[in-house]
């Protein structure tokens, strides 16, 4: 069960050693300026690979569907559906579910992204069983991950995919032997990683330029972090951290030599990657060329 292509490459992994009996993934969505019907990456994999799809709006009221299938396990990944007992019950070894953490860090739906918006140092893997709750289970395996630093979250994401479906085969094999030992979390050591959206991408210039500069990685490719000028939004690709002392939202520089350099609470924050509404992504070295923002107070 699965949507995304993180979790279409956690397939893949699979596919190489086991029998994938069914996929379960997201409905089809209508998206871009055409209102095509698009499928998610695990179904694409699915059709290729011929493994029968289903995509029900809630797939715990259709728990008997999969029980048709006569499945051993169930393995969760990226699904963005919250499982009833029905669905836990439906295979006999229950369901396990790969969750890019390592738990009980970072319970919920954007793990990865979190843990370079907070400039963490290593991140991970874990494989668990899952329960009624969210990311609560007992926990099968870990595989730790070294956090580069001008990694983005996507291309971490991107990164973790060899040592989820190293962890995951581990698993399922411990599984099959009746070797795996579950580990039960530490509850009180729990965090959390909600949902990303646009509004928490938004820049507080009060903040330090590192912390700003470690949202921009978090959070691209999407939502994109961004700020206001001239009543319009501006999205930010790259950005880094520079030691000095500036007014908190004060363009500090902004010229074709220099690039565009705004002040924070601690530090300023220089733009390497940017784009304005209806203009393609470009240099803030090439933004800031025929523009004198020096001085703009921005909010």
């Amino acid at each position: 069960m699965g949507s995304p292509q993180f979790a279409a490459d956690v397939l893949a992994g699979i596919v190489e050693k086991h029998q994938v009996v069914c996929v379960v993934t997201q409905p089809d969505t209508v998206a871009g300026r055409g209102h095509q019907m698009c499928m998610s990456a695990v179904k694409q994999f699915a059709l290729a690979h011929d493994i029968p799809v289903l995509q029900p709006a809630k797939i715990s009221l259709e728990a008997e569907k999969l029980r048709e299938f006569q499945p051993d396990i169930i393995v969760t990944c990226a699904f963005g559906q919250i499982l009833r007992q029905s669905v836990l019950d439906a295979a006999p070894h229950g369901v396990i579910n790969v969750h890019g953490s390592l738990l009980p860090k970072y319970r919920g739906a954007a793990p990865v992204q979190w843990s370079v918006i907070n400039g963490d140092k290593t991140t991970g893997v874990t494989i668990l069983q899952t329960e009624l709750g969210l990311d609560c289970g007992p926990m099968i395996c870990k595989e730790e991950i070294p956090i580069e630093p001008a990694i983005t979250g996507g291309e971490l994401l991107h990164a973790m995919v060899p040592y989820a479906v190293k962890a995951l085969l581990t698993a399922l094999t411990q599984i099959e032997k009746g070797t795996a030992k579950f580990e039960p979390q530490d509850h009180a050591q729990a965090t959390m990683a909600p949902m990303l959206n646009k509004e928490m991408a938004r820049f507080d210039w009060q903040k330090p330029a590192r912390v700003l500069a470690n949202l921009v990685r978090g959070v691209n490719p999407w939502p994109v972090a961004w700020f206001v000028l001239n009543e319009e939004p501006v999205k930010v690709y790259q950005a880094t951290a520079v030691e000095m002392t500036a007014q908190a939202g004060a363009v500090v520089q902004c010229d074709a030599k220099n690039g565009l350099l705004i002040g924070c609470g601690e530090g300023a924050l220089r733009i390497d990657s940017l784009q304005v509404p209806g203009k393609k992504i470009m240099a803030g070295k090439d933004f800031c060329n025929g523009r004198n923002l020096r001085g703009v107070i921005l909010k």
